[in-house]
């Protein structure tokens, strides 16, 4: 009888331990939005500096604007985690549109894993407008590259692997897998 008792104190404690990632959601959220707001308040700054004082180029202004533009997409990306988090630990019921409701702990490393390759692109963007010649663009491209070329085959395997199950779920299921896409 103790035994039982003490299983169901340790279960009961388990399953309500999920609920200490709301601490880490709320800080990631935020940070998101100290970040939103940050970047908000940078741009109108740019811009007003830009319009009214005339000591920004075209060139350094849209170096300036991309910076801004990489910030709100390192927000999202906290944002992204935070839903995420949410949704994977505390209620898989919010309101989200399909291409940001996270069932699975897969669904948060694909959108991850494609918001950070936007990321590094808009990165080595802001670079690339900014260059001034010299040979450190280079060394920035390839390093985007190299971690843009990881995360498209990981997102590559994942999508494979995906179909993969699908099609044996559907088999085990006795019916015809659906096709989402050429197979590789």
């Amino acid at each position: 009888m103790a035994e039982r008792t003490t299983r169901s104190v340790i279960q009961r404690l388990v399953g309500f331990s999920r609920y200490f990632v709301i601490v880490d959601v709320i800080g990631l959220f935020a940070a998101f939005m100290a970040l939103m707001l940050s970047s908000v308040w940078n741009t109108f700054a740019v811009i007003y500096t830009a319009v009214f004082t005339n000591n920004v180029g075209q060139k350094e202004l849209v170096g300036k604007l991309v910076q801004q533009a990489d910030t709100a997409l390192l927000a999202t990306v906290l944002y992204v985690i935070a839903l995420g988090l949410y949704s994977l630990f505390v209620d898989d019921d919010i309101p989200m549109p399909a291409w940001l409701q996270i069932h699975h702990l897969d669904d948060l490393k694909q959108l991850l894993a494609a918001v950070v390759v936007v990321v590094l692109g808009v990165i080595f963007l802001g670079h690339a407008l900014t260059w001034a010649g010299g040979t450190e663009l280079l060394t920035v491209g390839l390093a985007c590259a190299a971690v843009i070329a990881a995360l498209s085959f990981f997102l590559w395997q994942s999508a494979h692997e995906s179909r993969r199950r699908a099609r044996n779920t559907a088999s085990a299921a006795g019916e015809a897998p659906a096709r989402s896409g050429p197979e590789s």
